[in-house]
This record gives structure tokens, sequence and C-alpha cells, in this order.
């Protein structure tokens, strides 16, 4: 569902690998490039520039944006790691809510 849901002019110049894990749940990585999102369960054809650990809970109202990213970050139940963590933070605006 999430490639059908990418704003592919936001998403235009986005080369980005991202590994999503939801807290007891799947672990996906996510391939932005040329404006098209690729989600598998496999290892990515590189190193993922940022890694996200995520509360299921959390990661679902700052999906649907029922509560800010900030405070979900600052309550720990949002985390980012890796070589560029602030990437993070352009995932609601390359998959915006339904």
């Amino acid at each position: 569902m999430m490639p059908l849901a990418l704003d592919r002019a936001a998403a235009r110049d986005v080369d980005l690998v991202l590994d999503l894990t939801v807290r007891r749940g799947p672990r996906l990585f996510l391939t932005f490039r040329d404006a098209a999102l690729t989600v598998t369960r496999d290892t990515p054809p590189r190193t993922p520039d940022c890694r996200v650990s995520a509360d299921p809970v959390a990661f679902l109202l700052v999906a649907f944006h029922r509560t800010p990213q900030w405070l979900a970050i600052a309550r720990g139940h949002l985390r980012a790691t890796g070589r560029r963590p602030w990437l993070a933070t352009r995932l609601t605006h390359l998959i915006p809510s339904p």
C-alpha cells in the first residue's frame, strides 16, 4: 500500500533507503529512488541511510497526523539512528496520510 500513497512530486529528487522496524512487528526496508518507492523485507541494495524503530501505536498516530512526530520522538516512541537520521522526519511528507 505504501507505494500507492507515495507523493511522487515530493519524492522526485529523493534517494533514500530507510530501515523501518515496528516494535514487536515486521522490519521493512523502504527504498525511495526516482519518484518511486519499493518496500521489501529483503536486504536493500545498499546500506540504509536511516534506521527507524517505532512503537506501533505512536507510528500509526503520527502517520495519520493525530499526534506530532516531535512529541512521539521526545517520548521515545519513535527513534531514528544511522548515517542520516534527520531524513526520518521526511517520511510523513513523502507518504501523506489518506
